[in-house]
């Protein structure tokens, strides 16, 4: 049996963005959602890795030198296949739905209860990146 575990040394996943739109998803992620920004680690040839605190976690958002060969497709679900979004799971849903609609960030869905004392939301990041936003409980309206 070659079957693994991952044993994640902080328990954590972090999320990595790369970008050709650094100013805007800087923006995006350390204003309007408010995640600060803890540093840079340039590479050479390719660009900046900014790292931003989420939590335990970090966003780290791969400014690029040059444009990138592709882009990903931009849309819901049901756009493409591959990684479509993250979740955040928090306490404050609406403050954050309310912080991207008035600074003018798409909010792709209001939040709604899905199933009995539970809300989600779905936001997008400038690149067109889906964030599922998600609340145990009531919400104030």
């Amino acid at each position: 049996n070659n079957m693994v575990k991952v044993n994640l040394r902080n328990g954590t996943l972090d999320l990595g963005i790369v970008t050709n739109n650094i100013d805007k998803m800087l923006t995006f992620y350390s204003e309007t959602l408010g995640f600060e920004k803890v540093g840079e680690v340039p590479f050479p040839g390719l660009g900046v890795v900014n790292k931003l605190d989420c939590g335990k976690c970090q966003i780290k958002i791969l400014a690029l030198e040059k444009p990138p060969n592709n882009e990903n497709i931009k849309g819901d679900f049901t756009a493409s296949s591959g990684f479509r979004y993250c979740t955040m799971n928090l306490t404050n849903l609406k403050e954050v739905v309310n912080s991207c609609i008035t600074s003018n960030q798409k909010v792709v869905n209001e939040p709604m209860e899905i199933r009995s004392n539970v809300w989600v939301a779905i936001i997008q990041d400038p690149d067109g990146n889906l964030i599922e936003l998600m609340q145990d409980g009531t919400i104030d309206e």
